[in-house]
């Protein structure tokens, strides 16, 4: 048996619970809490190194911003010794059977993920986040072993048209925000075999219609009201893979 569209899964934001932005404390903070994943930003170094940032740069010790890729990550560790190697936090992850979901501000790292995902043997726990709809599409198309979701900037006019499409060219499912993954959108994801993601949100009411509509992936800065407000099951952690319905 395999995962299924109708599935919930919290996964806890960057910096969740006032922790420290890109920093492993984040998925052990949201793990501890209840979260059952967690989402990474990554960018690129330099010299093809991925890391966690969600800005595109790092802070030194005395305040200087770097921006990543302008540096070595040598140069990097050297004055934001703070600075998370994504690896690193795949393992982290793994150790907690957590569900990743990593926004990729540099497409080009693509395939050193895949890579390091695969010798982990999580690259069906992880799906990827951040690209436009059409963006999304065309590396799907490229990458079918790769869980794509494209961002959808407002609700259609048409659902049922876009919903067609992005299964046609095999997105993974649909990320938007909360107010624009309506019931009709939800439901017509879920008869196409797509998966739906919300954007980050800490408020209970907002968690609580997410959950009560069956989104599938809920990322949050409170994972610890999330879980909470789970199903009598939902917030024990699946065992078995990723895959599509």
């Amino acid at each position: 048996m395999y995962y299924t569209n109708k599935d919930i899964f919290v996964l806890s934001a960057v910096g969740c619970m006032d922790t420290e932005r890109d920093g492993l404390e984040s998925i052990l903070a949201g793990n501890e809490e209840g979260a059952k994943g967690c989402c990474l930003s990554v960018d690129m170094t330099a010299d093809g190194i991925a890391v966690l940032s969600s800005d595109g740069y790092c802070v030194s010790a005395d305040g200087v911003r770097m921006n990543i890729s302008d540096y070595t990550y040598a140069e990097l560790h050297q004055t934001a010794p703070q600075l998370v190697p994504a690896g690193q936090a795949i393992d982290l992850a793994r150790a907690c059977h957590a569900k990743i979901a990593i926004t990729v501000h540099n497409q080009t790292l693509l395939p050193q993920l895949r890579m390091t995902l695969r010798h982990a043997n999580y690259l069906d726990n992880t799906i990827f986040v951040g690209l436009g709809l059409v963006e999304a599409a065309r590396i799907a198309v490229a990458n079918p072993d790769l869980h794509i979701m494209g961002e959808l900037p407002a609700l259609p006019d048409n659902i049922d048209a876009l919903v067609r499409a992005a299964q046609t060219t095999g997105l993974f499912g649909l990320r938007a925000a909360a107010g624009d993954l309506t019931p009709k959108l939800i439901t017509a994801c879920r008869r196409a075999g797509l998966f739906t993601m919300s954007l980050p949100t800490g408020s209970e009411r907002t968690l609580a219609g997410l959950i009560h509509s069956g989104v599938n992936f809920i990322e949050t800065q409170r994972p610890d009201i999330a879980a909470m407000l789970l199903p009598a099951g939902e917030s024990e952690p699946h065992p078995i893979p990723l895959m599509r319905y």
